[in-house]
């Protein structure tokens, strides 16, 4: 029952406020609660609060008197009663005011004047006088205060370290605190304690200042022995109002802050992922995709290089006394997802950079300060060992830190897109890479062994995988383009048999695109089907006779693959020119590293090229191949695993002049045809067809006749108004006599 007793107590303080007590006497054993009178009125908050738990009493504060001084020192004592026949009596003690006074030499930090004395180092005279009042005016006591002196509290409330150690301290105190005692011997007498603290070396925050506490307590009295007779005088204690913590700070001279003495300084930060050789200092960007994001293709490196670009320069160079003065105590944090780890650093001597243990965290120290114009470039290396399959990006959170005055420097984000990038690759020869043609044409169905096809080629194709092995990020495939025929589809290059070495299990398809007529080596060695295969091997859907010479289209007349106009020429035999027909071998490729080589024995079908290319000085027979993958990874990629194999085919000495017209036949069939022409103009001319009649024998010719008008036949009716039928007046003769 907070209120059930309320009294007016005097001025306990002697402040010239009457203060109340309240009483409380069913709050647990009974509580009393004081409060104290303001310019303002009685404060809400309670001064003190006595509790009847204290004293072993019930219902205390039952009643309450106050304005008594029992002891005769000047101030009203309080008397508080309660239902148990008790009565505690609570005696007010002098109150004292103390005036302080703060005095710090030198008034600003100067880092390069070295003034300590009797050691280097800069340091600050921090000198606390004291003197105190109290009521009445005749009480004099003599108190010890005791002096508390502590530096950089608002820099540790911030959990940063301290920057001063102070001199005198006892070894039992931290290097930021002191503790000294000051002697007062009376009322308006001023003592003063001197505090000398030195300020570390190759501190970095040199644009806070040194914040300074500056306490005071009255020192405790030992209570004196007293014969019973009066009442022990009792010590003072200090006014509540001002605070007893005196607060001061001393700042640093500033460089480079404009006239104004205010840092605004104007950071600014770039970046970009790159790569950089093991133990060199070239760097490279990563290149960017369509949208401008940068794409790390992660393969076998293991470190990424971010390289980041901070600058201090005036955002209008038309005004630079805005901002862009110096960056105090500028910093860097990067934080890195679980993906990357700090893994070493490339950084100008001012600066030094630090990680925590993980390397989740990178804290760069950037110089203190940043002057203006300044630019600093530096690299971080990021390790990308616990990037996995499902790792789509690399980010890392950059935030520049100042103590000078900068608003807009908020987190930016590092991004780049991340793929995986297959490191196969594929390679390929033919033995030999020169063939030649010559000889006569023989038909499909004529051939009893591969040795009647034409010239034997071996075309060896090698796939590297210097990673690890697929395992899961999917299946691979090597994809061979092989031209088998011409456009006109006759046969071009005849696939007899394929190996794949290292790997014998691997089964390329199609299948029956491999010998397809089913022939054999006539040599044993070369023999790879039985005897019963090769009597009812297959034939080519297109008509070709026994020891055909040219093949005939439906009208009769020869389709050569070249244009007469292109003879004499070097062609290119290309799948992809439209100028060979492709079937498409596609091999799996297993779990595999290393190499893996496949080889496909072919003959070159000789019969095709005498008949399609007899006057081709040279052709250029390419063979394509590639590497797919497939995969559930939408991020796997695999780049330039492709190759072509050229195979250069030429005409035996002497095939093309079979086709060659002597010069005498072509002056001979000249002249034959002027000849002829010449008769033939002869026999028209005795003919008459070169004579043409005369037109004045053959045409009629008329003579007009003028008639005057009034013999007219219009003139005749416009007289009488009778109509009459026109009569032509004209002679005609037909020129005879």
């Amino acid at each position: 029952m907070f209120g059930m007793t309320v009294s007016n107590i005097g001025d306990l303080d002697q402040d010239g406020y009457g203060d109340i007590a309240v009483g409380a006497p069913f709050d647990g054993d009974g509580k009393v609660f004081i409060y104290r009178g303001s310019d303002s009125g009685i404060e809400t908050k309670p001064a003190q609060v006595l509790d009847g738990s204290d004293f072993d009493v019930r219902r205390f504060g039952y009643s309450i008197s106050g304005g008594l001084d029992i002891d005769e020192n000047q101030y009203p004592d309080v008397a508080i009663g309660s239902l148990n026949d008790s009565v505690v009596l609570f005696r007010s003690q002098p109150v004292i005011h103390v005036i302080r006074e703060i005095s710090i030499n030198p008034q600003y930090i100067d880092l390069q004047h070295f003034n300590c004395k009797g050691r280097d180092g800069v340091c600050i005279d921090v000198q606390a006088c004291f003197t105190f009042t109290a009521h009445p005016e005749h009480y004099s006591p003599h108190i010890t205060l005791v002096v508390h002196f502590e530096a950089d509290t608002e820099r540790r409330k911030l959990g940063l370290p301290h920057r001063v150690t102070f001199l005198g301290r006892s070894s039992l105190e931290p290097e930021y605190t002191q503790t000294e005692e000051v002697e007062l011997h009376r009322q308006r007498h001023p003592a003063c304690i001197t505090a000398v603290f030195q300020l570390h070396d190759n501190i970095r925050d040199k644009l806070r200042p040194i914040s300074l506490a500056i306490t005071h307590t009255i020192k405790p009295v030992p209570p004196r022995r007293h014969n019973g007779k009066r009442l022990q005088r009792l010590p003072p204690v200090l006014s509540l109002t001002p605070s007893n913590t005196l607060h001061s700070e001393v700042n640093f001279l500033r460089e480079g802050c404009g006239s104004d003495k205010i840092c605004q300084s104007n950071l600014k930060l770039r970046f970009q992922f790159g790569t950089r050789p093991h133990n060199t200092d070239f760097f490279t960007p990563l290149p960017k995709d369509e949208d401008g994001v940068q794409v790390l293709s992660l393969s076998d490196q293991r470190l990424v290089v971010l390289e980041i670009t901070i600058t201090n320069l005036p955002s209008d160079p038309l005004y630079p006394e805005e901002d862009g003065d110096d960056a105090h105590a500028a910093q860097l944090l990067i934080t890195l997802p679980n993906t990357l780890s700090y893994a070493g650093s490339r950084v100008p001597t001012q600066m030094r950079c630090q990680a925590n243990q993980n390397g989740s965290q990178v804290e760069c120290d950037l110089g203190n300060p940043v002057k203006r114009n300044a630019k600093l470039k530096f690299t971080i290396n990021l390790s990308t060992a616990n990037i996995t399959t499902e790792t789509t990006e690399l980010t890392a959170d950059l935030l520049l830190t100042t103590i000078s005055e900068q608003s807009d420097l908020d987190p930016i984000t590092a991004f780049a897109k991340v793929v995986i990038e297959l490191p196969l690759s594929v390679s390929g020869l033919a033995r030999p890479h020169q063939l030649f043609f010559s000889g006569t044409v023989k038909g499909e169905s004529a051939m009893t062994s591969l040795e009647d096809i034409g010239s034997p080629v071996d075309l060896e194709f090698v796939v590297t995988n210097p990673g690890k092995a697929l395992q899961t990020l999917g299946s691979a495939f090597l994809n061979i383009m092989w031209p088998n025929e011409l456009a006109n589809g006759k046969w071009l290059l005849y696939p007899a048999n394929l190996t794949f070495l290292g790997h014998p299990d691997t089964q390329c398809t199609p299948a029956r695109a491999l010998n397809p007529l089913k022939l054999q080596s006539a040599s044993p060695a070369g023999s790879s089907l039985p005897a019963d295969q090769r009597v009812g091997r297959a034939r080519r859907s297109h008509p070709e006779e026994e020891d055909q010479v040219m093949t005939k289209s439906s009208n009769g007349r020869t389709t050569p693959a070249v244009a007469a106009s292109e003879r004499r020429k070097s062609l290119k035999l290309d799948c992809l020119l439209g100028s060979a027909r492709c079937v498409l071998f596609q091999c799996p490729l297993h779990s595999f590293t290393g190499q893996a080589v496949l080889k496909i024995h072919a003959r070159l079908w000789n019969g095709s090229f005498i008949e399609e290319f007899p006057s081709v000085s040279a052709l250029e027979l390419l063979v394509r191949a590639n590497i797919t993958v497939k995969s559930s990874i939408k991020h796997l990629v695999l780049r330039e695993a492709a190759a072509q194999i050229p195979v250069m085919i030429y005409p035996e000495p002497g095939l093309a002049d079979q086709y060659w017209i002597p010069w005498w036949i072509i002056l001979i069939a000249i002249l034959a045809g002027i000849l002829l022409l010449t008769l033939l103009v002869c026999l028209l001319w005795k003919c008459g067809f070169f004579q043409r009649g005369h037109h004045k024998d053959k045409l009629p010719q008329y003579h007009a006749v003028k008639i005057p008008r009034e013999l007219r036949p219009q003139f005749q009716t416009e007289k009488s108004g009778c109509v009459h039928k026109k009569e032509w007046a004209t002679h005609w003769s037909d020129g005879t006599l």
